[in-house]
């Protein structure tokens, strides 16, 4: 197993937490914010139309994140440097998107998909 480039570790178990508490923090957490947010939309999009399939992005999006931290940990994914500011902000976006969840699911069922 390689030791990280940076001497800096991430906590594999803390990742996968954040990301089941907050879907997508785990990602914050590791530096990966873009895919944090990603992860965020996917599992409230697919939650709209398909609970199961939600729950399937949720559930991915928190072993994706320690499986991420692993691999930063063994030096195979360079290490991404988290701040405070980084995870706020991404709190910030999951609780607008928590909030406009109500009106995108009335707007998006009166959509006729066929």
């Amino acid at each position: 197993m390689n030791t990280p480039v940076t001497g800096e570790s991430k906590n594999p178990g803390f990742s996968a937490l954040l990301s089941l508490v907050f879907v997508g923090l785990g990602q914050a957490y590791n530096g990966q914010f873009l895919r944090g947010v990603l992860i965020l939309v996917g599992t409230l999009l697919w939650g709209i139309y398909f609970a199961p399939a939600g729950a399937a992005v949720w559930l991915y999006g928190a072993c994706d994140a320690y499986a991420t931290a692993r691999r930063m940990n063994g030096g195979t994914v360079p290490y991404r440097e988290s701040s405070i500011a980084a995870v706020l902000l991404f709190l910030a976006v999951w609780l607008i998107g928590l909030l406009l969840l109500p009106a995108v699911s009335t707007v998006t069922a009166g959509l006729s998909w066929w």
